[in-house]
C-alpha cells in the first residue's frame, strides 16, 4: 500500500511551492460525495488563496490510503473519517481530528431489490469503501442495529460509491451503504434504504479533518489557514443568497440531476454543517466504545483550531470574493 500511495503522489499534479507568495500545501480527500463540498468551494472561490495557501487536492480510493499518505508527511493534512484517525492513532501513528465536518451518520443502508427483511441478508455479500473505514463502520452497525451479526455476511472492499452502487446493480453484492444525496441515485434505480442511518440521532465522528500532529506542531499557521478557508466556505454555504452559485459549481464535481444535487445539499447544509465545524467529542467517544479501544478520547482530536475561530468570531468576517 505505502507504493501504490506513494506512486499515486509522484503521479499526482503538484501545487507550485510558494505560487505568488502563497504557502503550498497537499491536501487529500479520501472521498467523492458532498462531504467534499466545502474544500471544492473554498478551492474555486479561492479561499485558499485569500488566506495564503495554495492547495493541491490529491483523491485516493479509500481512508486507508489516505492514511498512508499523512503518516509518510507526503500529505499531512486531509478529508478523511474519524475511524481512519482513531484506527491509526491507536496504533502509534500521529494523526488526529482537528475539525469535525460531519458529526452523525451520513448513510442510507441500500438493499438488493428483493431484500424486504433484515434476516434475508444472511450469508449474502456487502460492499464497503475499504476496511476500517466509516462506510465499515457504518455497515457493522447498521446490521448490528437490524438484528444481523456481521459475521454472518461477506464485506467486500470495492471502492467509492459511484463502485458500490454499481455492484449494487450488477448483482455483485447485496447490500451496501451511500451518502446522502448519492442515495438518491439508487432510489430513482429502484433500490431502497432498509435502515436510513442519518435519521438516526445517534453521534459518530464521520468525517471531517485530520493532520499529522508532528506536522501540525510545527505549521501551526498553515493548518489556521486551511481552516479559516473551511469556516469561510461553511459561511458561503449557510448564506440563502449563494444557493445557485453553490449550486453549479458542485455540479462541476457531482454531475448529479439538477433535483438531486439541490436536496443533497440542502440535507448536507441543514442536518450535518455546522459553521465552526468542532470535532464531536460523543461521537468519537462512540467509535472507541464501539472499537473497544480504551485510550483516552482526547489522544484523538484536537479542537483548540476551531475553538480560536469561534473565540474570535471569525465567521462574522469571513465573506467571500
Amino acid at each position: 500500500m505505502v507504493l501504490l500511495v506513494l506512486s499515486t503522489l509522484v503521479a499526482a499534479p503538484r501545487a507550485p511551492a510558494q505560487a505568488q507568495g502563497l504557502t503550498s500545501l497537499n491536501f487529500s480527500m479520501s472521498s467523492h460525495n458532498f462531504d467534499g463540498m466545502l474544500v471544492w468551494i473554498a478551492q474555486d472561490k479561492h479561499l485558499f488563496e485569500k488566506y495564503g495557501l495554495s492547495v493541491n487536492i490529491i483523491e485516493f480510493q479509500g481512508g486507508a490510503k489516505g492514511v498512508v499518505a499523512m503518516a509518510a508527511g507526503e500529505v499531512p493534512i486531509g478529508s478523511i473519517g474519524a475511524t481512519d484517525i482513531i484506527n491509526a492513532r491507536s496504533r502509534g501513528i500521529p494523526l488526529q481530528m482537528i475539525a469535525g465536518v460531519i458529526n452523525k451518520f451520513a448513510f442510507d443502508f441500500m438493499v438488493a431489490k428483493n431484500v424486504t427483511s433484515p434476516a434475508q441478508l444472511k450469508g449474502t455479500k456487502g460492499a464497503i469503501s475499504s476496511f476500517g473505514g466509516s462506510s465499515d463502520f457504518a455497515i457493522r452497525y447498521a446490521l448490528t442495529t437490524l438484528g444481523i451479526n456481521p459475521q454472518e455476511v461477506t464485506l467486500l472492499q470495492v471502492g467509492d460509491e459511484t463502485a458500490r452502487l454499481a455492484a449494487l446493480q450488477s448483482g455483485q453484492i447485496q447490500f451496501t451503504v451511500l451518502s446522502a444525496g448519492i442515495d438518491l441515485v439508487a432510489f430513482d434505480l429502484g433500490f431502497k434504504p432498509l435502515l436510513k442511518l442519518y435519521a438516526l440521532d445517534q453521534p459518530f465522528a464521520q468525517s471531517g479533518v485530520g493532520v499529522n500532529t508532528a506536522w501540525a506542531n510545527t505549521h501551526p499557521t498553515v493548518v489556521n489557514s486551511f481552516l479559516r478557508a473551511i469556516v469561510a466556505a461553511m459561511v458561503f454555504v449557510k448564506n440563502p443568497l449563494n444557493i445557485a452559485a453553490a449550486l453549479a459549481l458542485i455540479h462541476k464535481y457531482l454531475p448529479m440531476r439538477d433535483d438531486q444535487l439541490k436536496q443533497g445539499f440542502e440535507i448536507y447544509r441543514d442536518r450535518f454543517f455546522s459553521v465552526y465545524p468542532l470535532v464531536s467529542v460523543p461521537g468519537m467517544e462512540f467509535i472507541l466504545h464501539e472499537r473497544k479501544i480504551t485510550q483516552p478520547v482526547t489522544d484523538f482530536y484536537d479542537n483548540s483550531y476551531v475553538q480560536s475561530l469561534q473565540n474570535a468570531n471569525f465567521a462574522a468576517t469571513a465573506g467571500t470574493p
